[in-house]
């Protein structure tokens, strides 16, 4: 058994990875399709500050966009051509305005002043910092900041103190003289405001130990010589900083709380390289027309990275024109393996049923002369497998010749091949063909009688395999005619090339990777951002003028967008990448007609008007509830003067509460049929009185939904 695993094994390889002898050498174009050269630059009055400013003792930072930052602000992405004009920017205002205009009136009251500040006067994204400035302790603040506009010191500390009262009645906002500076406190720990009207920079921070010195050196100057890897890597990935993302420090973390760690976890993270993870950074990305969904690992390469091939000595290829997709993929180098094996122990971690089935691979060497580790070290580690013009291939290349050549015998031997050249279109290409079925019959024991006719029909089927060499690569297909038309085409192209120009930049530390072009994707994109536009303002009740924006052609954009996913791991870091043109939503929303409008507007009918109606009559059922707080006081002061609840309607005012009290067991009902339209007759609330030893707890209950009622008034 254990050696037929081995046959299919080696027949699995052969199949894909033999080569010849050809030696043929090909000359190619290095011309190439060429990205759009477009000016990325981004608005400085909109871009986050606060990441700039963050010390070494940062323990999270997230970055959350406001709605119109992310949708319509410019942030070196596939749009960000048309978002930078005059025409858009004016646009996206009337539409802002249009929904301040209608749907502001029915907001809440209390929330009017914290909706305006938003709409009207943040020019950025909210950006929330951890910071922990003890190296031994748990001891951290919170930092907030972004940046306004238009708003003068006195209107910006009116809004916070309707905030902040909003949020606790008990918290009072304290000006600190002169400057546009205050303070409070909340839950007995103090909180900083400071703001700059000149630049709209604002920062809100408070926690245990933060004082004014602190607040002072967070907002003065950057700090350049810190987290230096953490903001590098932001700033390269989203330099608008306009993007939803975050970022954690697990090392630190871990440093923190290692004391609470028992020794065996603590033994594992170390072997796991845990306590070695610098920085764990998630989110959107935007940058050079290109955008991604990333997760990046900061650490150096240790613990659980042993365990992935770290890429080296990447090769290119040539592609007969613009590829439709791409795969690669990078198999370890035998000191990995052996240096994965050595830390992790793997080889006292087998069992005996592991390894007897480990032994298949063994048998490599005794059937073939050669084992894995030979195989690793006579090739590169880039395998690659692409669709273009011609059809599909692979290719591989040689590292050392030596061991290629000693494999290619041993192979050749094993499955009587006698490799063959051909010419077709005037390509020489080279041939073998074999049969892996053939041999595994071979390899079977206690064979039954009939073995020998189901071996001849199963040796019908062979494998074949055609190849021919280009600088020092070969390149494979299962049947000769995408060869020929390759190396025959009019159009051929650097791979190197097509990936720097449309997926983003080199895969040299790819892992896995698979790429691929779509044509008329930035167009289509386009378009539908131009019908989003539209129905945005149809909500907003305002007139779109599509005519002020240019067109696909006059905005110069390629003919084809990219998606792509990507598993990289460099020196540095791992990472793992879905890379799109502006949303992942795009491939789902990007149909013809009327589609955006209706998926804006279906969204909006299935969760923004319900959960809008539900808190309105949530927000009524509040105001009942609160109105009948003097009343329950009543009641309960005559319960303790007359242990009675006689007494208790006469001993009440006028009230526009539509209640009745039963004063023989003080339930108060109130009536909720003349609240609003969301209610009817025989709807009501029903707050019962408990007495024991003097003391009133009052019960609440009701008939209407649930979902309308406060937490104290369900039967959960």
């Amino acid at each position: 058994m254990h050696k037929t695993k081995g046959m299919l094994l080696v027949g699995l390889f052969f199949s894909v990875f033999i080569s010849g002898c050809d030696n043929t050498q090909i000359n190619s174009s290095d011309e190439g399709i060429r990205k759009v050269n477009t000016s990325y630059e981004v608005e400085q009055h909109k871009t986050a500050w606060l990441r700039d400013h963050l010390p070494d003792e940062t323990l999270a930072y997230i970055n959350v966009p406001t709605p119109w930052n992310y949708l319509f602000d410019a942030k070196a992405d596939a749009l960000h051509a048309v978002q930078s004009l005059s025409a858009h920017v004016n646009q996206v205002a009337a539409i802002k305005q249009g929904v301040k205009d209608n749907y502001y009136q029915y907001l809440p009251a209390e929330l009017k002043g914290m909706v305006a500040l938003l709409l009207d006067h943040v020019a950025t994204s909210f950006e929330v910092a951890v910071i922990n400035d003890s190296p031994t302790a748990v001891m951290p603040s919170v930092a907030v900041a972004t940046k306004l506009h238009d708003i003068t010191a006195d209107e910006l500390g009116k809004q916070l103190t309707a905030v902040l009262q909003m949020l606790d009645p008990s918290i009072e906002l304290l000006r600190q003289g002169q400057d546009a500076q205050w303070s409070f406190q909340s839950n007995r720990l103090p909180a900083f405001v400071r703001f700059e009207q000149s630049t709209g920079k604002l920062l809100i921070f408070g926690g245990m130990g933060v004082n004014l010195a602190k607040m002072t050196d967070l907002w003065e100057q950057a700090k350049t010589d810190q987290l230096i890897a953490i903001k590098q890597l932001s700033q390269q990935s989203d330099p608008s900083g306009l993007n939803l993302k975050m970022w954690l420090a697990p090392a630190k973390m871990y440093q923190l709380g290692a004391s609470f760690v028992p020794p065996e976890q603590h033994k594992l993270v170390s072997q796991l390289g845990l306590d070695q993870m610098d920085y764990i950074w998630l989110g959107a990305e935007s940058a050079e027309g290109q955008s991604a969904m990333a997760l990046h690992v900061l650490m150096p390469e240790a613990g659980w990275r042993l365990m992935l091939p770290r890429a080296s000595d990447w090769f290119d290829v040539n592609v007969a024109g613009t590829p439709r997709s791409v795969i690669q993929m990078a198999l370890p180098t035998s000191d990995q393996v052996k240096q994965a094996i050595s830390h992790f122990k793997l080889d006292q971690m087998l069992s005996e049923k592991d390894r007897k089935e480990m032994k298949s691979l063994f048998e490599f060497e005794q059937t073939l002369g050669f084992d894995l580790y030979d195989f690793f070290d006579a090739y590169y580690q880039q395998i690659y497998m692409v669709t273009d013009d011609s059809g599909s291939w692979w290719a591989m290349k040689i590292k050392d010749e030596a061991l290629h050549q000693k494999l290619n015998d041993s192979m050749y031997a094993f499955f009587d091949i006698n490799p063959e050249k051909k010419s077709l279109s005037g390509v020489e290409i080279m041939q073998a063909h074999f049969s892996v079925y053939a041999k595994f019959m071979e390899s079977s024991v206690n064979q039954s009688p009939d073995m020998a006719q189901v071996k001849a029909f199963m040796n019908m089927f062979k494998d074949h395999v055609y190849w021919y060499i280009e600088d020092g690569v070969y390149y494979m297909s299962t049947v000769p005619q995408i060869l020929a038309d390759k190396r025959n085409t009019d159009n051929p192209l650097k791979l190197s090339d097509w990936l720097d120009n449309n997926q983003g930049g080199h895969w040299d530390s790819a892992v896995l990777a698979y790429g691929k072009d779509v044509t008329n994707m930035p167009q289509s994109l386009y378009h539908f951002y131009l019908l989003m536009l539209q129905g945005l303002g149809d909500m907003a009740q305002v007139k779109v003028d599509l005519f002020a924006l240019p067109t696909a052609k006059e905005l110069n954009l390629p003919d084809r967008g990219r998606i792509n996913v990507v598993l990289s791991s460099d020196a540095e870091k791992v990472s793992f990448k879905v890379g799109y043109e502006y949303s992942l939503l795009e491939s789902v929303l990007s149909a013809e007609g009327g589609m955006a409008t209706i998926a804006i507007v279906g969204i909006l009918a299935a969760y923004a008007i319900p959960a809008y109606r539900d808190y309105e009559v949530r927000a009524q059922v509040a105001a009942q509830l609160a109105m009948a707080g003097q009343i329950k006081a009543t009641v309960s002061e005559q319960w303790f003067v007359n242990q009675s609840f006689a007494g208790s309607q006469a001993a009440l005012g006028e009230s526009d509460l539509n209640y009745s009290i039963d004063e023989t067991t003080g339930v108060i009902v109130i009536d909720l049929a003349d609240v609003g339209s969301s209610f009817e007759a025989g709807d009501v609330i029903y707050l019962e009185p408990v007495t024991d030893e003097g003391y009133v707890e009052w019960r609440c209950s009701s008939n209407i939904k649930s979902a309308y009622l406060p937490a104290f008034c369900r039967d959960e």
